[in-house]
């Protein structure tokens, strides 16, 4: 309750801040059209580093990760202890989104997004285990400042997520302990954000997209009671190869770092991401992208035990994300 009351205030504060900048008639320029575009500069959108611009559009995400030979920790089970081997972890991702226009300066967004990790042997099976998350997102979007060559927005959202692990070892420790055992352990959790997203055009063929946002939300750890502060920071150099040389291509190298990563209770700080895309662009209302992106997550040795002083691993994984994104 505490925290649907806190998500309310910062929602209804936020929305007041959009009103008032989209009375003013320097936010009210022309309509933006619907591919973010500056001048003739047309950017690339990404699911990693958020864009600006208030428009209407339907978007898939489909990723596939691997992460190779990842040296498990020793088990504990009824006293005996299983030395630590190497395996492989897989990364999968499901992500729809929808924004909707509502006005020239402002826009509503739900979403749905589904990530799951599963070891592919048995080592990192056990030690692991089986993690999915799933949940609905909400957001609005305010831009605040326009010019020929800049945009500046502010962006809320508000997620409910539910993190499902399928903990193996911690099963079978919790039976030989004789207490209650459960395979499956379920933490929902609520969170809000507001934060910031600017694009600026320096050219017909190169900008840049920058974000940056700070919030809180509840613990995946059920046995922390206190809600987190996380934050997002976000930079990527943007490429129009279609406006320089009439190639239907844009291209995109980006970073992006997040204090709470919406992955699984064992990561214990934050994950540094580096990624390029590639998007075909030869219709203005659609386009297609392909990203390659490279991770690096810090890993708690004793995932049951969650606290960031224990020895850690860092996991180092690539992945694929395949985007269809369609502008009315």
């Amino acid at each position: 309750m505490r925290m649907i009351k806190k998500i309310a205030r910062l929602s209804i504060a936020c929305l007041s801040i959009a009103a008032l900048v989209g009375a003013h008639p320097a936010a009210a320029q022309q309509d933006q059209g619907a591919f973010p575009r500056l001048g003739d500069h047309r950017f690339s959108p990404s699911s990693f580093v958020r864009d600006p611009w208030v428009n209407t559009y339907v978007v898939s995400n489909l990723g596939l990760g691997q992460a190779l030979e990842v040296v498990t920790p020793p088990i504990v089970i009824g006293g005996d202890t299983i030395p630590g081997l190497a395996g492989n972890l897989v990364f999968a991702t499901l992500d729809l989104e929808y924004q909707q226009k509502i006005v020239d300066w402002f826009a509503f967004r739900v979403g749905y997004r589904v990530d799951a990790r599963v070891g592919t042997q048995v080592e990192t099976l056990l030690s692991r285990g089986i993690n999915t998350i799933m949940g609905f997102e909400i957001g609005w979007l305010a831009r605040l400042l326009e010019s020929d060559n800049n945009l500046l927005s502010l962006d809320v959202r508000v997620s409910n997520k539910s993190y499902t692990t399928v903990d193996i070892a911690g099963f079978v420790e919790d039976i030989l302990d004789g207490i209650d055992a459960s395979i499956v352990r379920n933490s929902p959790a609520i969170r809000a954000a507001a934060g910031l997203r600017y694009a600026h055009e320096f050219s017909d063929l190169f900008g840049i997209i920058a974000n940056g946002e700070v919030g809180f939300g509840e613990s995946i750890q059920r046995f922390d009671d206190d809600d987190q502060v996380f934050f997002q920071l976000g930079g990527q150099l943007d490429f129009d190869l279609d406006a320089w040389r009439n190639i239907p291509f844009n291209v995109a190298v980006g970073f992006q770092t997040d204090s709470y990563p919406e992955a699984s209770p064992d990561v214990t700080g934050h994950i540094n991401s580096g990624y390029l895309r590639v998007g075909y662009i030869a219709r203005d209302d659609f386009t297609i992208g392909l990203t390659f992106s490279g991770s690096s997550v810090p890993i708690a040795n004793n995932p049951a035990v969650g606290d960031a002083g224990d020895s850690e691993d860092t996991v180092s994984f690539g992945s694929m994300e395949f985007d269809l994104r369609y502008y009315f």
